[in-house]
């Protein structure tokens, strides 16, 4: 690629917006690939600790998992993390469940659970190897401007870049899409999501748990030492109510909805919420610009494959930018960015009607409505082959994703 012509700055390959997960992972898929790659983050991350764990978890599923580890960021995590060998997805209002295990699809897991902040430290433990990749931290951008060959992008510690393209993974309130004005469709569940460190009575076994309750999904999820993270979505009103109450009280409250799993709840680390909210960009590429991760879309955590449909973005974006770079091609052109969002959508739109028409189905209390639900997840656990597509194609393994980037 020609670049661009004379500009009183410093020119680089790449500019990302945003140093969380998606927008590290882009930068990690990217390290070896020769390209100056400037990271921009406003603030380290915080984490909220609960039993001495970050309170917020991402399940990453079997297919990510496989990435990470041809990425190199397996080998700073795979200490930490908690493996989750089966699921049981079960009704509050009906008798029988599904459980899924990772023996039917050949596979020794579903994927594993992490906290937040370790998945953060892996990949930045994974970037110290590249002296191509720098992250700026903490470090805000003051404006940019698109022009016709480059985007124009000025810091507020005074430096000032040019590049081909710059990445908006700076999350669900992207400060980039919105100088981009690109508007988004919008859910709002008026629900929170309360997340905690639980220890159960007895070993989980890397079983997780998820319960349908008439307020909304309670998942325990298996963390190491058999600890748990708990994702318990609830109404506005009941979420507050259970942020308000004592750890006794709300341990309580939690044993009267897990019903006797790993023998009951014993102790309750500090709890956090944060509310529900499902959005699309309308525009996932414009010229010179791309969205990943929650600046391009989010969806309800009931089924946890939010951080995964981002690690997935990252991955696609990174191979069509080394793609573009291989034959002379400008990446920040629409023609590479169409091919990147072509390949995304199909795999975001299905996850998200998906994980739309299961909130709605577990919200319904007609009694007819939850017979037949009853009798569909019955019909599904028996489904073999049906079964098998259905968990393949959700823990990833069967989705065009590449693994490496060449």
């Amino acid at each position: 690629m020609n670049t661009p012509k004379a500009f009183n700055g410093e020119y680089v390959d790449l500019v990302i917006v945003g140093g969380g997960m998606v927008g590290l992972m882009l930068a990690a898929a990217l390290r070896h690939s020769g390209l100056h790659i400037v990271m921009i983050e406003r603030a380290e991350y915080q984490p909220v600790l609960s039993m001495g764990l970050d309170a917020r978890v991402s399940a990453i599923v079997q297919g990510n998992v496989n990435i990470l580890k041809s990425v190199g960021v397996w080998q700073y995590l795979q200490d930490k993390a908690g493996l989750m060998t089966s699921m049981r997805i079960w009704d509050g209002q009906e008798q029988g469940g599904i459980r899924f295990e990772g023996a039917e699809i050949g596979e020794d897991k579903l994927g594993v659970l992490v906290e937040n902040i370790s998945l953060i430290h892996a990949l930045q433990d994974t970037l110290k190897e590249s002296p191509d990749v720098e992250l700026l931290c903490p470090e805000a951008v003051e404006s940019v401007v698109w022009k016709r060959d480059r985007v124009e992008v000025a810091l507020a510690s005074g430096r000032v870049l040019y590049t081909p393209l710059i990445v908006g993974a700076d999350g669900g309130r992207s400060w980039l899409r919105e100088q981009a004005d690109i508007d988004v469709f919008s859910r709002d569940y008026q629900q929170k999501g309360i997340v905690a460190t639980v220890k159960p009575r007895f070993a989980h076994q890397g079983t997780a748990m998820q319960r349908f309750l008439n307020t909304g999904p309670l998942a325990l999820l298996p963390m190491a030492d058999d600890l748990c993270s708990i994702v318990w979505s609830a109404a506005d009103e009941r979420a507050d109510e259970l942020l308000a109450l004592s750890d006794d009280d709300f341990m309580y409250e939690l044993n009267l909805e897990v019903g006797g799993v790993f023998g009951g709840i014993v102790e309750v680390g500090e709890r956090a919420a944060f509310p529900l909210k499902g959005q699309l960009s309308r525009h996932i590429v414009r010229p010179r610009l791309a969205l990943i991760g929650d600046a391009a879309h989010s969806i309800h955590p009931l089924a946890g494959l939010g951080v995964n449909l981002g690690l997935r973005d990252a991955m696609v974006l990174a191979q069509e930018i080394v793609e573009a770079r291989k034959f002379d091609e400008d990446w920040g052109d629409m023609d590479v960015l169409t091919r990147y969002m072509k390949l995304r959508m199909p795999d975001v739109l299905m996850t998200m009607a998906s994980m739309e028409a299961l909130h709605r189905t577990f919200k319904s209390q007609l009694p007819a409505w939850i017979k037949l639900r009853g009798f569909g997840m019955k019909a599904l656990g028996n489904a073999g082959i049906v079964k098998q597509l259905l968990m393949k194609n959700s823990t990833g393994i069967n989705l065009p994703v590449p693994h490496t980037i060449e």
